[in-house]
C-alpha cells in the first residue's frame, strides 16, 4: 500500500512531465508553422517598438518562433500598408488642389497642332503597326516611324495657317510652360486613341492625372510586398534594419516614414 502510494504520484509526475515536453518540444519541432499560428491566435498584436524588436529577433532562429514572429507581424504590416496608403492619397489630392490653382485654359500651340495631324496620318498608314513597334521595341522600325512621322509633320507645316481654323475653337487646361507633344507622341507610337473630346471638355482634375501626370499613388499589393520584406531582412538585414523594422511596425508617432524609408529601400533593392 505504502510502495503504491509512493509509485502512484511518481508515475503520474512523470507522465505529465512527458505531455508537458511532448507540447514544448516535440510538437513545435514537427508542426513549426501550425504551433506558430495557434500560439498567435492567443497573442495580441505587438505595439511597442522594443516589444517588437524582441520578436523580430526571432528571425534568425531556424524553429517554430520564426514562423510565431511573421504570423505575429503579418497583421501590424497590413495595418501599416493601409496607413502608407491613406497618407500617400491624402497626400496626393493635396497636391491635385494645389496645383489646380496653376492651370490655365488656352489653345493648341503650332507644334501641337501639327503632332497631333501629323500623328493622325501615321495612324491612318499604319494603324496596328505602330502599337507593335511599343512591345517589339525594335529600334530599327522604332526610327523608320518616327522619320516618317517628322516627314509627315513637315509636310503639313506649310498648311498650318488652314489647320489653325479647323482648331480655333479647342481649348483644354494646361499647365504652364508644359505642352502636350508628349503626351500625343505616346498615343502615337502605341496606336491609342488622342482623346481630343475629353480633352476640350475635361475638369481640371482629369487634366492633371490625364494630361500632366498627376496619377494617383498606386495601390500595395500587401502579401508579395511582405514577402519581399522578409526576403530583404533575411539575406541583407541588419542590426540597425531590425531597429528601423521594429519603430516602423508600432505606434510611435514617426512610425510611417520608418515604413515608407524600409519599404522604397526593398524596392530599389529589387530593382
Amino acid at each position: 500500500m505504502i510502495i503504491q502510494e509512493i509509485i502512484l504520484p511518481l508515475i503520474v509526475s512523470l507522465s505529465v512531465s512527458i505531455i508537458f515536453w511532448l507540447l514544448v518540444m516535440i510538437i513545435p519541432s514537427l508542426f513549426p508553422r501550425e504551433t506558430a499560428r495557434f500560439v498567435s491566435y492567443f497573442r495580441g498584436e505587438p505595439e511597442d517598438p522594443l516589444e517588437i524588436a524582441a520578436i523580430l529577433s526571432y528571425l534568425g532562429e531556424n524553429n517554430w518562433r520564426r514562423f510565431l514572429t511573421m504570423e505575429l507581424l503579418k497583421g501590424r504590416f497590413s495595418e501599416k500598408v493601409k496607413e502608407l496608403e491613406s497618407r500617400k492619397c491624402e497626400e496626393w489630392r493635396g497636391e491635385v488642389e494645389s496645383q489646380k490653382e496653376l492651370l490655365e485654359k488656352r489653345k493648341l500651340t503650332d507644334d501641337e497642332i501639327l503632332h497631333i495631324e501629323a500623328g493622325k496620318e501615321l495612324k491612318k498608314r499604319h494603324g496596328n503597326l505602330l502599337k507593335l513597334v511599343g512591345t517589339d521595341r525594335s529600334k530599327f522600325q522604332l526610327n523608320k516611324y518616327e522619320e516618317e512621322f517628322i516627314r509627315i509633320r513637315e509636310e503639313k507645316r506649310g498648311r498650318i495657317h488652314d489647320l489653325r481654323a479647323k482648331y480655333e475653337d479647342f481649348s483644354f487646361w494646361a499647365l504652364k510652360n508644359r505642352n502636350l507633344l508628349k503626351y500625343i507622341q505616346e498615343r502615337i507610337f502605341s496606336n491609342r486613341k488622342f482623346q481630343l473630346s475629353k480633352i476640350k471638355d475635361s475638369s481640371k482634375e482629369w487634366a492633371l492625372i490625364h494630361l500632366w501626370g498627376l496619377k494617383a499613388p498606386e495601390r500595395y499589393q500587401t502579401s508579395k510586398l511582405y514577402e519581399n520584406l522578409l526576403l530583404y531582412i533575411n539575406l541583407v538585414g541588419d542590426e540597425k534594419t531590425l531597429i528601423e523594422l521594429a519603430i516602423a511596425l508600432s505606434s510611435h508617432e514617426k512610425s510611417l516614414d520608418f515604413f515608407d524609408k524600409i519599404m522604397k529601400r526593398v524596392e530599389n533593392w529589387l530593382t
